[in-house]
Order: structure tokens, then sequence, then C-alpha cells
């Protein structure tokens, strides 16, 4: 592998979102090594859509899914060529089977980047993976795992190979070219084309003969047509119809999951409020306990000061009568001393 194909391979891996940081520093890089060729391959590199990354990611994840897309788009194909109806109904099956098993796994390798996988981007996918099943050039694309941008196929015609994301109306289906007659033999006869089959002109019929055959040979050539364009246009209704029941499933899903996580919001919310209730419930409990013993702490103040008014009262009586007994005490001690100083 060229050092090129590494780069190339590296970029292509990669979150389309990181591309154009990712591929300038290795345009950086290729300069600093003064390898200028290099350096222009791959600044010229495109950077692929969400629905081209996705389909990288797919190819590299599974080694098998190459030959799987090459075997069943080769298996379509030789059915159709040879109109084989119930060999074309089974692949066709499996063709759908395989489109939604790889657009769900594309979602799931998806998710660790964190890229958002829109209804278009689907749409985009899955039309790519149909084309590679039909058309062996955008098969090659798609399996290299360097796919820049969707692809999309326009019945049983060529696939739209362009660079440019796919337009969003399906272009009608190019006619086949008839094969050349081959030249006849001697033991054949002579060869007429008709429709897709050469038939041996069988000796010594008449003009009318002739006529009559060429006429039944082309009614029965217009009605393989008819019922080649009614299954065309049937296999494209069917293939419209999947796309919008894939996008309604899809649409529910994410119905259902926004109702999870709301019945889950919803949850979280009655517990914090059942928590609340409880919480409020105790503290008016609390509450009540606490004005009960506030009221009989009131009553136990009140007597408490009237207890202690009638002390005060009290002892205002007792030093009143302690002033009185105190003078009484001076007076006598007074008089004592007087009638001591008389006698002396």
């Amino acid at each position: 592998m060229s050092e090129l194909d590494e780069v190339v391979d590296d970029l292509y891996s990669g979150a389309p979102a990181d591309f154009i940081a990712r591929r300038d520093a290795a345009v950086k890089a290729a300069r600093a090594d003064k390898d200028r060729e290099l350096a222009t391959a791959i600044g010229e590199l495109r950077k692929p859509t969400v629905s081209a990354w996705l389909v990288n990611l797919l190819v590299r994840d599974d080694a098998a899914l190459a030959g799987q897309i090459v075997a069943l788009g080769e298996g379509l194909r030789d059915a159709e060529k040879s109109l084989d109806g119930p060999a074309l109904r089974e692949l066709s099956k499996q063709r759908r089977q395989l489109v939604r098993s790889l657009v769900a796994r594309a979602r799931k390798l998806a998710q660790p980047t964190g890229q958002k996988i829109g209804d278009a981007v689907v749409q985009e996918l899955d039309a790519t993976l149909t084309a590679a099943l039909a058309d062996p050039a955008v098969a090659r694309e798609v399996v290299s795992g360097r796919l820049t941008a969707a692809r999309e196929y326009a019945g049983f015609g060529s696939a739209d190979t362009s660079d440019s994301p796919a337009p969003a109306a399906t272009p009608a289906p190019k006619p086949a070219k008839p094969p050349k007659p081959a030249k006849p033999t001697p033991a054949r006869g002579k060869l007429r084309l008709v429709g897709e089959e050469e038939r041996a002109e069988p000796p010594g019929e008449t003009a009318a003969e002739r006529d009559r055959r060429r006429r039944r040979e082309e009614r029965e050539q217009r009605a393989r047509d008819e019922a080649q364009a009614a299954w065309e246009q049937a296999e494209r209704a069917t293939t419209e119809a999947r796309r919008r029941h894939d996008a309604a499933v899809a649409a529910r899903d994410e119905s259902a999951a926004e109702v999870e996580r709301a019945e889950a919001a919803a949850a979280r919310a009655h517990e914090e409020e059942d928590d609340l209730v409880r919480a409020l419930a105790e503290a008016r409990r609390k509450l009540a306990a606490a004005g009960k013993a506030a009221a009989v702490a009131d009553k136990e103040v009140g007597t408490a000061q009237q207890t202690l008014r009638a002390d005060e009262r009290e002892l205002t009586t007792a030093e009143r009568e302690l002033h009185r007994a105190e003078r009484a005490r001076d007076s006598a001690a007074a008089a004592r001393e007087a009638t001591a100083s008389s006698d002396g």
C-alpha cells in the first residue's frame, strides 16, 4: 500500500466533521517532507457526505460485506436479464433485507461519534446500497471504502455515479440496446432479430406465414416489454413504500423513546413530590408540637413572673423591717452609751 493509499484510508475512515482538519494536517506533513506530488494529491481529496461516510464505515467494519454485495448484485442482474421471475423475487427480497440490516448497522456504528443520522441521510444510504447491488460500477466504488457522495440507481439503466448528491427525482430507465444479429448459417437458415431474441426462419415459409409469424412475435415482444415495464414500476413503488415505511418506523421509534423519557421524568417528579409531601407533613407535625411546647412555656413564664412579683413584694417588706430593726438597734446602742457615761 502506497503512502497516499494509507492517508486516503485514514481520512475516509474518520468522521466527516474532522475531514478538512485532518486532510490539511496531512497536506502540511507531506509538504514538510518535501513531497509536493503527495501533498497535491491529498489536497484534492473530497470530503465525504454523511451517507457516504456511513457506507465507508460499513465496508471497513465487515470484510465479508464486499463479497456479499458483489455476489448478490450479480445474481440480481442475471435474474433481470433472463427474466427469471421467482429468482428475481427471492433475490429482491434478499436485497431489501440486506439493505435494511446495513442501514441499522450503520446507525450503530455512527453512535460513538455522536453524528446525527436524519431521515435524509438514511434515504441516501438506502439508495446508495441499492445502487451498489444493481450496478457493478457503483459496487466497485462502495467496496473501495472511499466513497465521497451518495449514489442512486434508476431502474434497469445505469447508476448515477457523479460526485454530486443524488437528485430527488428518479429518471426513467434507459432502453437496453438490442444485440447484434448473428450471421446466418446453412443449418439454421436465414436469421431475423425479433425483440431481444434471434429466431430461425423456416425454409419454404411463405410471405403470408412470415408476416403472421412476425406480427405474433412482435405482440409477444410488446407483452414482454409491458410486463418488464410494469415490474420496474412496481419495484420502484415498492422501494418508495419501503422508504416511507422505514421513515415511519424510525419516527415511531423516536416517539416511543420520547414517551419513555417523558414517563421517566414524570416518575422522578412524582417521587420528588412524594418526598416533599412527606417532608411537609413532618414539618407540620414538628410545628404543632413546637406550638404546644411554646404555649406550655408561656404559661410557665406567666406563673414564674407572678412568683417573682410576690417574692419581690416579700423582699421589699423584709427590707423595710430590716431597716426599722437596724434603726431600733442603733437607738438602743446610743441610749446605752449615754447611760454608761452618766454613771461614770
